[in-house]
């Protein structure tokens, strides 16, 4: 654990030198020194990575081995096409468009989930296509998509599936290979596409095992910076017509000049998961990235039960009085990411975060005066709640001083 701590920059003091205890990280996480310092170092080289000289063969190379990253960490097929983005709201909107003009139908299904660039896509292709919009509604006591929910609204016309991963206001986990498997069933063609952004620093993505056509990930909820976003496309949507240069091959989906950084940042993020993993430097890319994975997991999963349950000196939030647990109290019965939503008796979720400021804690609301939240959260029967977020830097002992500050606030 003191390997994964030291990587992280402002862990425990923030940029002003102030201690505070991080867990708003669904809202942009922890930076790994490394990406950050990496990316940096290639940023400042002036050198195209098109150019024939020998430093410019050198940022092609970390451009190469950065988009044998990508997929490995995607689990895309080798054929498969990567798009690159300033964000992954931009590239779910690419995606649904490409989809949308090109695959017949009249209808595209979504679910009531979906962050609004996924669901503003949808319900913008669908209006300028003609197609009807159907949403999936979610799951009340999980706070999450049953895949059969999404199914029963599939038919022969539907040319789109857009699902989200996991939710980043309940934590709930879609289980996207029995929906997949549900929607195929009801329409074998259709497409899905699956906004992982979420998912992606606490789970294994695997695209091809999933069967999925795109997936979208965003390296600055992933221990990255902000500012650049990848997407994996399938074999099958890679062929779409789509936006690129003319010249250019029918599988290219950049357009315009490179960023080696970027790549190079991605990269020290997989060289630091293949580390935490415990994979010697033979290991398949591949499989040191799951292992690494597996590793966030299991401790990701401890953290989880320390905050529900409490330990032998502090009681959980199941026990604290005045404190409701929204969708996480299902965690033993339905996959979670570590997120917990939270209300109070008595305080607004704006006052609640405000008194963990106060008592050096950073959490964040999600309100229903946001449009970010509004839909999600009014689908589940809910104003707001205060969103804990954690990662797995972090250590029981935090979680456990978490739970006391809460204890406090609470009374």
């Amino acid at each position: 654990m003191r390997y994964v701590r030291g990587q992280f920059a402002h862990l425990e003091h923030d940029a002003r030198g102030t201690s505070r205890l991080f867990f708003e990280n669904s809202g942009g996480s922890l930076r790994l020194r490394a990406a950050s310092e990496r990316a940096l170092e290639i940023s400042l080289f002036p050198e195209a990575p098109s150019r024939p000289g020998k430093v410019a063969r050198d940022l092609a190379r970390i451009e190469q081995q950065g988009e044998s990253d990508l997929l490995a960490f995607f689990g895309g097929a080798p054929d498969g096409a990567l798009l690159p983005t300033a964000t992954a709201s931009q590239a779910m909107f690419v995606l649904v468009r490409t989809i949308t003009e090109n695959v017949p139908g009249t209808n595209i299904v979504t679910t009531a989930l979906e962050h609004p660039s996924s669901y503003d896509a949808c319900e913008q292709y669908a209006r300028r296509t003609g197609q009807e919009l159907r949403t999936a509604a979610p799951n009340r006591t999980t706070g999450g998509i049953d895949p059969s929910a999404v199914a029963e609204l599939v038919d022969a016309e539907t040319s789109l599936v857009s699902v989200i991963a996991t939710s980043n206001i309940t934590g709930a986990i879609t289980d996207i290979p029995a929906l997949v498997e549900a929607v195929r069933e009801k329409n074998p063609g259709v497409h899905v596409i699956v906004d992982a952004v979420q998912y992606a620093p606490h789970g294994v993505l695997d695209a091809q095992g999933w069967g999925v056509d795109g997936v979208n990930i965003a390296p600055y909820k992933m221990f990255g910076d902000r500012g650049n976003a990848f997407t994996y496309l399938s074999p099958r949507l890679a062929e779409l017509g789509h936006d690129r240069l003319t010249k250019a091959s029918s599988r290219t989906w950049s357009v315009g000049s490179s960023a080696p950084a970027v790549f190079a940042g991605f990269s020290a993020i997989m060289d630091y998961l293949v580390t935490v993993g415990g994979a010697s430097p033979a290991t398949d890319r591949r499989d040191g990235i799951v292992a690494g994975m597996h590793a966030v997991q299991r401790h990701e999963q401890a953290l989880l039960h320390t905050l529900l349950n409490g330990t032998e000196r502090q009681a959980g939030l199941r026990r604290l009085p005045g404190v409701h647990i929204h969708f996480a109290d299902t965690a033993a019965t339905s996959p979670r990411d570590l997120i917990v939503p939270l209300t109070f008796d008595g305080l607004s979720c704006a006052d609640a975060v405000r008194a963990y400021e106060d008592n050096g804690v950073t959490v964040y609301e999600r309100v229903a005066t946001s449009h970010y939240s509004e839909r999600i959260l009014r689908s589940l029967g809910l104003e707001g709640v205060v969103r804990v977020s954690p990662l797995h830097c972090h250590t029981p002992e935090e979680a456990e001083h978490f739970l006391r500050v809460t204890e406090m606030i609470a009374k």
